[in-house]
């Protein structure tokens, strides 16, 4: 994945929908009542600025915040620029149960914010996050299941302009776009490994960016196709690659830049 930790954390939340998730979904759900002996694990966690911002107000007593995420370059960030006592940063693939094993049973409560959309075997990924909790404990995972983002990247690879650049590679589009899951989807296959469904529905969002430069900053920091083309054609592909998302999701009515997504919010327990 390509993050560059700068340009993503540019904007501390780029999506409003990330900040209503958290700050009002899950506390109107009973997920602000924390104790000192809980301990969270923030999954995905990326540059931090989620969990310093909003995942660290939500459990301001607890004993410990552990937060990790596959990519180096995001936790070194994470250290420098979102650190905190509670929070303790460390890099961990949601998809290696060797690098999750030593939480095996005792998270009691598990935020996934955007990370999910990334695996590629997301039932193995749930089944991870069964192990991690502990018997009552909680996750509340947020992902696109199905994206404008998607559409753009898809359209790039298959230009015949850049698809040389792109033969072979992974382009982590999941397969919840391509057969156009549901929530309904998830919750039979959450209800198979064991969880009950505590919350689930589906939000299709429109995320309004603040500006052309935040908005270009932050897809192109996510755009996987970018590390596979020549140092001197990145910024006609980034170019590329906005105007196409551009084109997808269009404007509002101030000329500021739109972003459109099929979400599937979730609450699930460990029984």
């Amino acid at each position: 994945m390509n993050l560059e930790p700068e340009s993503y954390s540019s904007q501390h939340i780029p999506l409003e929908s990330v900040k209503r998730f958290v700050s009002e979904t899950l506390p109107r759900l009973g997920w602000n009542r924390s104790s000192k002996e809980d301990v969270v694990l923030d999954v995905g966690c990326g540059p931090g600025g989620t969990t310093f911002q909003l995942v660290l107000p939500l459990f301001p007593g607890v004993k410990k915040i552990f937060a990790v995420d596959l990519v180096p370059e995001g936790i070194e960030f994470a250290k420098k620029h979102n650190s905190h006592q509670l929070i303790e940063y460390s890099v961990a693939n949601f998809e290696d149960w060797s690098t999750l094993k030593q939480w095996e049973g005792q998270i009691t409560r598990l935020v996934s914010i955007y990370c999910i959309n990334w695996v590629k075997d997301q039932r193995n990924a749930f089944q991870n996050v069964f192990k991690l909790l502990k018997e009552g404990g909680e996750a509340a995972i947020c992902f696109a299941a199905g994206s404008s983002y998607y559409n753009a990247t898809l359209k790039v690879q298959n230009d015949p302009k850049w698809s040389s650049y792109f033969k072979g590679i992974e382009n982590l589009i999941p397969e919840s776009h391509h057969k156009k899951y549901s929530s309904s989807f998830y919750k039979k296959l959450l209800e198979a490994i064991g969880f009950e469904i505590v919350y689930c529905r589906d939000i299709v969002i429109t995320e309004v960016i603040s500006s052309d430069k935040k908005y270009r900053d932050f897809f192109t920091s996510l755009c996987v196709l970018i590390p596979h083309v020549p140092t001197d054609l990145k910024e006609e592909v980034k170019n590329d690659f906005i105007e196409e998302l551009l084109r997808l999701n269009g404007r509002n009515d101030k000329g500021l830049p739109l972003f459109r997504s099929n979400v599937v919010e979730l609450i699930i327990k460990k029984l």
